[in-house]
């Protein structure tokens, strides 16, 4: 059977990697986007590529955050968890570059690359402050 903390980190596994599925699946839409299709494509193509660029930071930042959960429910230690969160995501950053290589006009680039790390160190400073301030004696 399954314990409460073993289920929410099996939970939290279940949901990086779907969520870890949806950046590839990002990563598979082709660079060139035909003007009479609808949905996603169309909103990808009106989005400005500063924007889409930036939007790395947050995408990546969400996956630090997620792996952060998922290894500390599953009873590792607050340090460890920040490093594998922090290294898990910045690899994944890095294979989402090369994956892109292999989409029709997308190519890989560095500056995405380390957007995805400033997302990641993001995240793990804020996963820090949190813990800070939850630490902190609260008035009552």
């Amino acid at each position: 059977m399954i314990t409460g903390k073993r289920s929410q980190g099996l939970f939290y596994l279940a949901l990086t990697l779907g969520y870890m599925a949806g950046i590839y699946g990002l990563s598979s839409i082709p660079g060139s986007f035909d003007p009479e299709d609808a949905g996603l494509y169309g909103i990808i193509a009106w989005t400005p590529p500063a924007v889409q660029n930036l939007l790395h930071i947050p995408l990546f930042g969400a996956l630090t955050w997620l792996w952060y959960r998922t290894f500390s429910a599953l009873a590792t230690g607050r340090r460890l968890a920040l490093l594998g969160a922090f290294l898990l995501t910045t690899g994944y950053g890095i294979f989402d570059e090369w994956h892109q290589i292999h989409v029709p006009a997308r190519y890989a680039s560095f500056s995405d690359m380390l957007l995805n790390g400033i997302g990641a160190l993001a995240a793990i400073w804020l996963i820090n402050l949190s813990g800070r301030a939850s630490a902190l004696p609260r008035d009552e």
